[in-house]
C-alpha cells in the first residue's frame, strides 16, 4: 500500500515540477507578447497560482520523505515500454517545435512561431493520452490544439495584432497547464489521504 502511495505522490511530484515549468514560460510569453499594455496583470494573476502550486510542490516532497523506503520493486517491462515511448513523445515534440521555428525563420514567417509552438504542444497530448490511458490528455489536446488554430487564423487573417494573438494563444496555453497542474495536485492530495 505504501509502495502505491510513494509511487503516486511521486508522479504528482513529477507533473507538478513540469507544469509549474510550462506555466512560467507561457506566462513569461504572454507577458512578452502584451508589452505590459496589461500592467503585468496577467503575469502577476498567474503568478499567485505558480506559488500555489510551489506550496502543493513542497508539500508533497515533505509528505513523500515520511513514507518509509520499503523494497523498491522494479519496474515491469510494460512500464520500461512506456517510459521509453513517454521519451520518444517528448523528444519528437522538442524535434517538431525546433524545425518548426527554423521553418518558419526561412519562409519569413516567423510571426506563426508562438501558435506552431502551441499546436505541436497540442497534439503532443494525443499520443500520450493514448500511452497512459488518460482522457484527460485528449482533453488538453483538443484545448491546446484548438487555441493554436485560432491564433494562426487570426494571424494569417489579420483579425488582431500578431503580439495580442500571441498573447491570446500563450495565456490559453498557460491556462491548458494549471488545469494540468490542478490535475496533479488532486492527484497528490487522493494519494496523501489514502495512506
Amino acid at each position: 500500500m505504501e509502495l502505491n502511495v510513494k509511487r503516486e505522490v511521486e508522479r504528482a511530484i513529477g507533473g507538478l515540477f513540469f507544469m509549474i515549468i510550462n506555466t512560467v514560460i507561457w506566462t513569461l510569453i504572454a507577458e512578452y507578447y502584451l508589452e505590459n499594455k496589461d500592467n503585468k496583470m496577467v503575469g502577476l494573476l498567474i503568478g499567485m497560482v505558480i506559488l500555489v502550486f510551489l506550496f502543493f510542490y513542497v508539500r508533497f516532497t515533505k509528505f513523500q520523505k515520511t513514507i518509509p523506503d520499503t523494497a523498491v520493486e522494479s519496474k515491469t517491462q510494460e512500464e520500461e515500454k512506456k517510459d521509453k515511448r513517454f521519451l520518444w513523445i517528448l523528444g519528437l515534440e522538442g524535434l517538431g517545435i525546433f524545425l518548426a521555428k527554423n521553418i518558419l525563420i526561412n519562409i519569413n514567417h516567423n510571426e506563426l512561431f508562438i501558435p506552431f509552438f502551441a499546436l505541436i504542444v497540442g497534439l503532443h497530448f494525443f499520443p500520450l493520452g493514448k500511452l497512459f490511458k488518460r482522457k484527460f490528455d485528449y482533453y488538453m489536446g483538443i484545448w491546446t490544439s484548438t487555441v493554436a488554430i485560432i491564433g494562426l487564423y487570426m494571424i494569417i487573417e489579420k483579425v488582431t495584432t500578431v503580439n495580442f494573438a500571441n498573447a491570446i494563444v500563450s495565456i490559453c496555453c498557460a491556462i491548458s497547464t494549471i488545469c494540468y497542474g490542478v490535475k496533479m495536485i488532486v492527484s497528490g492530495q487522493k494519494a496523501i489521504q489514502n495512506k
